[in-house]
């Protein structure tokens, strides 16, 4: 552990502290400077919590942290308690280390989402996309060196070369397009515009432009589903890229020829990485991969002859097949090998590997290349199945039905032979998945048609039975969140503030309450479901601070209602909501000797309840919050005994309160 230094501990924990909103968004590690994973030991943890507190002393009338330091000297004695015992102290380190992985998670989770769609798509991340890339780790609040770092886990690759008259970015927008419309239809994703409209390479004008013709009749029977959406989408690329004529085809051709020869590249380099050439079997092989892509006859054989002419490498000429006593010995795994390809390209990886097993066996030195090309493309399915298999598990058992059947479709067409971890059934979870969804879809198009006052109730019942449902999620998005109708707030007696509003319309809601800074930033005090909230951290001051309370529902914020601006009632509401526990009975106050009253009631056992006391101006103040039936309060003013309210909380719902009898 360094020496502590005094203005390096203000720029590098306090300033940060402040900007991310005080002490509560910190933990005890980083507010006394001490490492989270190598324990200095006893003393030297005494030693630098006395320095930090000899330096928060020190700045108590600093202009920029006397309010930071103010909050970090009231709460020093709980906060340093916890790191100065050593057993305390491990406890404790395990569980900051846990909530700051959460907090990085949560400030990179842009960033992570972006890289890894460009990882999906490019394997790897395109270099014309870095500077991008930083922009988005920008608007999360992240460094460039942050962003650096992050970037340095995956590989950065080139831009690749541009197809003439089609952008890169549009022929991976269509190829994205076309993948999406396969699973939605659960068959294998057409390979280009054309294969879509059910047409080869070879098609005419006039078939380009009937069969888009029909497509479009099609689509104005689709219901207003995310398919309708894809196709629609897709007719107008179909519009632009093949229907102006054979023109139009022959350049959208020559783009798709460029991301075949991408595709293809690395298979020609491992099957000439032997023999220098590619054999007439691969080169058949290949053809025909290359046919399965969308290209006509010409086209492959241009893209395979120019990838092995980058390599440096001549392609045998096939000729009629040699008599069979003659046939030369030693490719006998040629055969399983191409049938492995088969069964791979099926969807069918355990089949393949077993057929991959038999090339293995019967491979020379002539054969283990190719044999080990196709064995390492079958275990990356494999292993990518495995991982698939796990998260599609994880996703029913947490009924997150849209998620699981992502999952299942895309085992579905790339791993049907696989079997599910527990002898999980992939066609009854496929059934069931796609059941779950397509009535969660239904629920959402008669929510979305519903009165509006139902309409955010019935999105969440949805997504409370179908969790992360994309149009359930987007059509509650569009659903405002009403704002409480005002905001009060008022101290007690102690100098803490009572802090209460007016109940949001908007059902099922939890408030945001936060209070103002003498510098103008707020600070979160609690989120609560209650309409109330007791605020013991104010600073002291004769009148409350500014608060502002927002409704949250389902990651939606309302409008921030402050107490600076409304003109709440006379009186305040009791927060009560409606399904609370029984309201307390018999509440009676009398004059102690000393002077104090004494407030007694009976209520629900184990219920938490409040006790407030009505001031001669009107206001409100908390006298306390107890499990007990009684409580003393020694601040009660001279005179008449002054009337008192008791209200039972129990598992966050607040029952009506009960006024004192005398």
């Amino acid at each position: 552990m360094s020496e502590f230094a005094p203005g390096d501990y203000r720029k590098r924990v306090l300033a940060v502290v402040l900007k991310r909103g005080g002490p509560e968004t910190s933990d005890p590690f980083e507010l006394y400077d001490l490492p989270l994973d190598d324990d200095p030991g006893d003393a030297a943890v005494a030693a630098r919590v006395a320095d930090v507190w000899g330096a928060w002393q020190r700045m108590r009338d600093h202009p920029k942290y006397r309010v930071l330091v103010a909050e970090l000297v009231a709460g020093h004695d709980a906060r340093s308690a916890e790191v100065l015992d050593g057993g305390r102290r491990r406890t404790a380190a395990a569980r900051v280390r846990a909530q700051r992985e959460q907090r990085d998670a949560g400030r990179y989770a842009l960033l992570d989402a972006a890289i890894a769609r460009l990882v999906d798509r490019h394997r790897g991340v395109p270099a014309d996309k870095v500077e991008g890339l930083h922009e988005v780790g920008a608007l999360a609040g992240l460094a460039r060196d942050e962003v650096t770092a992050r970037l340095r886990r995956h590989r950065v690759v080139g831009s690749g070369p541009a197809a003439p008259g089609i952008a890169p970015e549009r022929r991976r927008q269509v190829r994205a397009l076309l993948d999406e419309f396969g699973r939605l239809t659960d068959a294998p994703a057409p390979p280009t515009l054309l294969g879509l409209l059910g047409l080869d390479p070879s098609a005419s004008e006039r078939q380009v432009r009937a069969g888009a013709a029909a497509w479009r009749s099609r689509a104005r029977e689709l219901p207003p589903t995310r398919l309708r959406t894809v196709v629609d989408e897709l007719l107008v690329h179909v519009a632009e890229l093949v229907e102006p004529g054979s023109a139009a085809v022959a350049g959208y051709l020559d783009a798709v020829a460029v991301d075949v020869a991408e595709h293809l590249r690395p298979r020609v380099r491992a099957a000439v990485l032997v023999e220098d050439r590619l054999v007439a079997e691969d080169h058949e092989h290949l053809l025909d991969e290359a046919r399965a892509l969308g290209l006509d006859d010409v086209r492959a054989r241009r893209v395979l002859a120019d990838v092995a002419a980058e390599l440096g490498a001549p392609i045998e000429q096939s000729g009629p097949p040699p008599p069979p006593p003659d046939r030369p010995r030693g490719r006998e795994w040629e055969a399983p090998l191409k049938a492995a390809r088969a069964a791979l390209r099926g969807g069918r990886p355990t089949e393949a590997r077993r057929l991959v097993g038999d090339a293995q066996r019967v491979a020379g030195t002539d054969g283990a290349t190719p044999v080990r090309a196709v064995a390492d493309e079958i275990t990356a399915v494999l292993d990518e199945a495995a991982r698939r298999w796990q998260a599609a598990v994880a996703a029913v058992a947490a009924r997150r039905s849209t998620e699981a059947l992502e999952h299942l479709e895309h085992l579905g067409r790339t791993a049907a032979d696989v079997p599910g971890p527990g002898g999980a059934d992939l066609d009854r979870l496929l059934s069931a998945a796609r059941r779950d969804v397509a009535r969660a879809d239904a629920a959402v198009a008669a929510a979305v048609g519903g009165p509006p006052a139902d309409r955010a109730a019935a999105l969440l019942a949805v997504l409370d039975t179908c969790p992360g449902h994309p149009g359930a999620q987007a059509a509650l998005a569009a659903v405002p969140v009403a704002p409480p109708a005002w905001v009060r707030a008022a101290r007690d007696g102690r100098g803490d503030v009572l802090v209460v509003w007016e109940p949001s319309p908007t059902p099922q809601v939890r408030y945001k309450v936060s209070r103002r800074r003498p510098d103008g930033t707020w600070q979160v005090v609690g989120r609560v479901t209650d309409t109330s909230v007791l605020d013991g951290g104010a600073p002291p001051a004769v009148e409350a601070p500014v608060y502002a309370v927002e409704a949250v529902q389902a990651g939606r914020s309302s409008a921030a209602v402050r107490s600076d601006e409304q003109t709440p009632p006379s009186t305040p509401p009791a927060p009560a909501p409606a399904a609370g526990p029984p309201a307390p009975t018999r509440v009676r106050a009398e004059r102690l000797a000393s002077g104090s009253v004494l407030v007694r009631w009976d209520g629900p056992a184990g219920a938490e309840f409040r006790v407030r006391c009505a001031l001669p101006d009107g206001r409100w103040r908390v006298v306390g919050r107890t499990r007990e039936h009684r409580i003393e309060d020694g601040g009660a003013p001279d005179g008449p005994v002054p009337g008192y309210t008791v209200s039972a909380a129990v598992d966050g719902g607040r029952s009506a309160e009960t006024a004192s009898s005398g």
